[in-house]
């Protein structure tokens, strides 16, 4: 089987969607599979359904919820239900645990070729590094839970996701600096930025990009207007290490060392 939560979240069983079509169901599901091969309390699940106000029929409904994606489950394999209660959508005390090998799942794929991309970075296997982190984002399908109503918990899973998500974004943007693929490099820290208005890394990626691209005035832009949204909005200015590369950028003869190590020299 195959369950997927880097986007909407999917079941699938050889090829065939055996997704819950019930709000409530997928709703359960989703958030045993954000916490697979962990114990979800009963309570948990309760608050997550209900916002924090269960009825007192709501125990109930939950374990009619859980059998029938118990069901569904051993339909779709051709086992019986029992087998599923047994060794995939365990009850565990007051809980359940979804049992998930990690070939099964797409979230321990993406973060161990994220690990492997890391120490191809540290080892500056710089094109190994974009490829890997190439493989690991087209993974992603869209939001994370966006085919269910999140509660507070899957909204807190959503968020742990999303950060992973963008982690891996600036370590792609980093590689490709190394790589001297600065175009590459241009647009994908430009998409980034105007979904992230407040991520200095973000705009600093993108300042190294557009000066050793050649573009020294829209690289200054870029800090400008970083500059502007925070000391406006926020009432801080940008950070030294954010400032210091604005003020070497500045320069007609800048420190060239700064700049390799900030991977914006190459040009210069």
């Amino acid at each position: 089987m195959e369950f997927r939560v880097l986007g909407p979240i999917d079941v699938r069983e050889r090829g065939r969607d055996i997704t819950p079509s019930a709000p409530k169901q997928r709703q359960v599901l989703a958030l045993l599979m954000a916490k697979a091969n962990h114990r979800v309390s009963v309570p948990a699940l309760l608050d997550e359904v209900w916002d924090g106000e269960p009825p007192r029929t709501a125990t109930t409904a939950l374990q009619t919820y859980i059998g029938a994606i118990r069901k569904a489950l051993a339909a779709a394999t051709g086992t019986g239900a029992r087998a599923v209660a047994d060794h995939r959508l365990v009850t565990d005390g007051n809980g359940y645990v979804l049992r998930l090998q990690p070939e099964e799942w797409d979230r321990p794929r993406f973060e161990r070729l994220v690990l492997d991309a890391r120490s191809l970075l540290e080892r500056r296997e710089a094109q190994a590094a974009v490829d890997v982190l190439g493989e690991a984002l087209a993974m992603w399908r869209g939001a994370p839970f966006c085919n269910v109503r999140p509660g507070s918990r899957l909204t807190a899973q959503a968020r742990v996701l999303n950060e992973a998500h963008l982690a891996a974004c600036e370590a792609r943007i980093d590689a490709l600096l190394l790589c001297r693929r600065f175009q590459e490099a241009v647009g994908e820290a430009v998409a980034l930025v105007g979904d992230h208005p407040y991520h200095e890394n973000l705009h600093t990626q993108l300042m190294r990009a557009l000066y050793a691209s050649g573009r020294r005035a829209a690289a200054l832009d870029v800090y400008q207007s970083l500059h502007h949204r925070m000391t406006d909005d926020l009432g801080i200015p940008p950070s030294p290490t954010t400032t210091t590369l604005h003020h070497v950028m500045l320069q007609d003869r800048p420190d060239q060392r700064y700049l390799a190590a900030a991977g914006a020299g190459a040009l210069l």
